[in-house]
């Protein structure tokens, strides 16, 4: 192929999201001259993870004490804090269990393992701006903030965008040079079949990056409805799109033309609860997760989900899914007056019907108001009274006799006035990837790794299935880009 220019390197990075950043950065600490090619134009530069709320889950066994280090350049929120200790068992468990016990044992145990030092490293770094994640807070009275053990505590800085602009800095500073609206679009081999380089279109016209090591951290394919469809089934290519537009899938057939294996759950993917009325492409600011103190129903007025089943971290990621399975695609979260002040900030102003009564509700709305105000009264009357309602914890507050039961937070709807906010599914990355070892390198079709090529991130599968526990993605990708970047430091020194 003509290419109108040639550059070589010892690592060249696909993809400048978190976890590319930092493989980018872990690779110029040893010494390597690092390309990082990034698909998107500089200002939208990041990936998913700009995107994303910047949440780091973590394992700790203390509390507080535990992230002086990370919060001492931080600006605290005032009052007492409490925030109850997350272990290794208590989240190495949470994985096994949300993903039905498949996600990869030995991954899984690294990713645990690593947590605490990870995020620690990249303060080290540089990215100073660490906080106390505000979304999974509860004040308590008398003005103490409490974290329940299991929700995600940590978040870096005040988003994803401040994340990625974060690691940007370190990296640029660190000398690491970037191309921007720049993509790969084939591998190069040599006799022996190593990696030595790749080809990437620009808008300058084709490049070649000779390279002793190619790391893809180019996300999975929720940005391409085609293969949503194909992957994921009827009507995905129909449902909003939460994270990058960027990420179409680009990396899978170069990675499969060199003999690269797939593994993971192609048919999953993270499927969260947007308002119907967000973009339709990055619908992000609409997210709609505060379901745990209502209840959702369909346009039949049915409910069809428990509401209840668990903290919002481990269940809003596989309940688009149901949504979308709903006629219509849509859904309805109902909440009586008792349930607005626990309501989350994304619903301050929001588009939403509300009426003095359920019957005026159902019309707003249009749902058939007699089967809503039946589905909302055999809600009522199947309220355990033995019960009370306790936001700070899985309080057993049900329903029983009700298919689908509400297992947690079960309370009556009841004190006027009533909301209504309508909801859809929002597709924000996807479960199947790229099969890696404990090196992070991509393993082919004959269970032998291709030299010189490794994969983290979305990209790289066997973690997630079914469901997916919130902050785990960008830790998997921050773990695997270090672990990546120092196995491709040590590859390039040898060739």
């Amino acid at each position: 192929m003509d290419v109108k220019k040639r550059v070589d390197y010892d690592v060249v990075i696909v993809g400048a999201g978190n976890a590319g950043l930092v493989a980018a950065i872990e690779a110029r600490n040893g010494g390597a001259r690092v390309l990082l090619l990034e698909k998107g134009p500089r200002e939208r530069r990041g990936g998913n993870s700009r995107l994303s709320g910047g949440h780091f889950r973590i394992a700790f066994d203390r509390g507080l004490p535990d992230f002086e280090y990370l919060l001492k350049d931080s600006v605290l929120p005032k009052g007492e804090i409490e925030i109850e200790p997350y272990t290794k068992d208590d989240f190495y468990g949470d994985l096994m269990r949300v993903t039905e016990g498949l996600a990869e044992q030995q991954w899984t145990e690294t990713i645990v393992s690593e947590s605490m030092n990870v995020v620690r490293w990249m303060k080290d770094q540089g990215l100073m701006a660490w906080s106390l994640n505000p979304g999974t807070q509860i004040k308590q009275d008398g003005g103490k903030l409490f974290w329940p053990s299991g929700d995600v505590v940590l978040t870096a800085g005040s988003s994803g965008e401040t994340l990625v602009e974060g690691l940007f800095g370190i990296a640029e500073a660190k000398n690491t040079d970037i191309m921007y609206e720049t993509a790969a679009q084939s591998l190069l081999t040599n006799a022996d079949g190593e990696i030595i380089g790749l080809i990437a279109k620009s808008r300058e016209g084709m490049i070649q990056v000779d390279a002793k090591a190619v790391i893809l951290a180019c996300g999975g394919f929720e940005g391409n409805p085609e293969m949503r469809r194909n992957y994921l089934g009827e009507g995905w290519d129909l449902v909003k799109l939460r994270g990058t537009r960027y990420n179409t899938g680009d990396g899978f057939p170069l990675a499969r033309a060199v003999g690269a294996q797939t593994c993971g759950h192609w048919g999953g993917a993270h499927a969260s609860v947007v308002s119907e009325d967000s973009p339709q492409c990055e619908a992000v600011g609409s997210i709609r997760y505060s379901y745990l103190f209502g209840i959702m129903v369909n346009t039949e007025g049915k409910r069809f989900v428990d509401e209840g089943e668990n903290f919002i971290g481990y269940t809003y990621a596989k309940l688009g899914r149901q949504i979308a399975k709903q006629p219509g695609a849509v859904a309805y979260q109902i909440f009586d007056a008792k349930a607005f002040p626990l309501l989350r900030s994304e619903y301050d102003n929001a588009l939403h019907a509300q009426s003095k009564t359920l019957e005026m509700l159902a019309e707003d709305i249009g749902v058939d108001p007699d089967t809503f105000v039946q589905t909302v009264e055999e809600y009522n009357a199947a309220i355990a009274q033995d019960g009370s309602f306790d936001p700070l914890q899985r309080d057993g507050l049900r329903t029983q006799g009700l298919k689908p039961d509400k297992t947690n937070w079960a309370q009556p709807i009841d004190t006027p006035p009533y909301k209504a906010f309508a909801v859809v599914c929002g597709i924000t990355f996807t479960y199947g990837g790229l099969k890696i070892n404990n090196k992070c390198q991509v393993m082919d079709t004959r269970e032998i790794p291709i030299a010189g090529l490794y994969c983290i991130g979305e990209m790289s599968g066997g973690l997630f299935y079914h469901n997916y526990p919130s902050g785990a993605g960008l830790l998997k990708g921050a773990v695997g880009g270090r672990i990546a970047a120092a196995d491709a430091v040590v590859w390039a020194s040898r060739k």
